[in-house]
């Protein structure tokens, strides 16, 4: 009995130091870059930053280029999204993992509501600089593939975090979630700051879905270290002789 409780007290001191740290770094930063961003849209100014980043990105182009980033754009869209989140969410559930498909679930299908949401309130319109290798239409801001390609590696990385595989789901993830961003500056369907505020959206989304899964978990821990507490206390009750 006394190693079981002591295995539930660990991991309960492990959940609250995750939604912690949580909440400082997957929340109130990226809160703060998206205030910012969001901001300098609503007042209807050109970011010169943006354009400048992308006719420098737009100097660079070349047919190698434009393959390398149209395939990265190709695998960030929601046709390839889709696809592996609810190949994922299919092994998941197989596996009984339950708490780690609810963070994919929410995570990324959220990420998603919040992309349609906020691209029909700031209504911004896509960069027109140059002729695009591709055609979008729609809003501007945030990005969705962004946003998207980062709820999906966050979400990954927060699933495998207590794994051999943490380390490189961020260094691939992360990768890849640069480069799907980079090929929509490289491509002129979207602004930098589209781009990080896609980002930044998702990590605030995504860390709240953590940290909301783990906290029923947390809780779900909790009554678990009381029923054992209390049937230890009634066990020593009823067996006053024990050693």
């Amino acid at each position: 009995m006394k190693p079981l409780l002591h295995r539930i007290q660990k991991k309960l001191k492990m959940y609250k130091t995750w939604q912690l740290g949580l909440a400082f770094i997957l929340f109130w930063t990226p809160v703060v870059i998206f205030l910012k961003i969001a901001g300098e849209i609503v007042e209807r100014q050109p970011i010169k930053t943006d354009i400048s980043i992308l006719e420098l990105i737009h100097r660079q182009a070349s047919p190698t280029l434009d393959s390398i980033f149209l395939f990265f754009t190709t695998i960030g869209s929601v046709e390839y999204i889709l696809p592996i989140t609810l190949a994922l969410l299919t092994y998941l559930i197989y596996r009984k993992r339950r708490h780690s498909a609810l963070i994919l679930f929410f995570g990324v299908g959220g990420a998603a509501a919040a992309n349609l949401i906020l691209k029909s309130l700031f209504h911004r319109d896509r960069p027109a600089f140059w002729q695009s290798l591709i055609t979008e239409t729609g809003y501007s801001f945030p990005s969705g593939h962004a946003m998207l390609s980062a709820a999906l590696v966050l979400c990954v990385v927060a699933i495998v975090w207590r794994t051999k595989w943490r380390v490189p789901a961020i260094i691939i993830g992360g990768l890849v979630v640069f480069m799907i961003g980079l090929s929509r500056l490289y491509l002129g369907v979207h602004y930098p700051t589209d781009v990080v505020a896609g980002w930044s959206v998702s990590a605030i989304w995504v860390g709240i879905v953590v940290i909301v899964v783990h906290g029923i978990l947390y809780e779900y821990h909790q009554k678990r270290l009381t029923i054992f507490t209390a049937h230890a206390s009634n066990s020593k009750t009823n067996n006053p002789g024990h050693r």
